[in-house]
């Protein structure tokens, strides 16, 4: 498969990873490209050795950090304007998803980047170990850890998760 078809593939999900973290669309947009780029670049160098998936989002992964190294050190997290997953859902567990998204920003950039690839975007451990270039046992502890994190957040702000923040 070609960089082309890579794009067509997942310069879609790329961009909704990019945002997450962004919190702008039009950077995100910036360096959904410069991933697809530099992915274009790079092409004869992706060996097989994990999904084409894994490895483009550990392009827009260190893309993305290389941004917030330059630019921005402490960043947003979601774009909490849209969080809602269908139109049935109601008032209260947007406000919910709401108040998990904002705990979510008031953790270290390290729990923020596990939860998001394991838990908003489904990654397994092994592809968030590829991604984050972190051991298995690493993206355990520090989910764990996150997650712990983000109970005592939640706890303290007295908002119920719903099962929603599960290991």
């Amino acid at each position: 498969m070609s960089a082309e078809l890579w794009f067509e593939k997942y310069a879609t999900s790329i961009y909704k990873y990019i945002l997450l973290i962004l919190k702008d669309p039009q950077l995100a947009e910036d360096l959904t490209q410069e991933t697809f780029v530099k992915a274009f670049i790079h092409e004869k160098q992706f060996k097989g050795d994990s999904e084409v998936k894994t490895w483009l989002y550990r392009i827009a992964y260190t893309t993305t950090m290389n941004h917030f190294r330059k630019k921005h050190p402490i960043p947003a997290l979601f774009n909490l304007a849209s969080p809602v997953k269908s139109v049935e859902v109601t008032l209260i567990e947007y406000e919910e998803v709401k108040e998990v998204y904002e705990a979510i920003t008031k953790l270290k950039m390290t729990y923020q980047q596990v939860i998001i690839l394991r838990k908003v975007q489904q990654f397994s451990i092994e592809e968030t170990s590829a991604i984050l270039g972190w051991t298995e046992g690493k993206v355990k502890m520090q989910l764990l850890r996150a997650l712990k994190s983000l109970r005592k957040i939640l706890s303290e702000k007295g908002v119920g998760h719903n099962g929603q923040i599960t290991e």
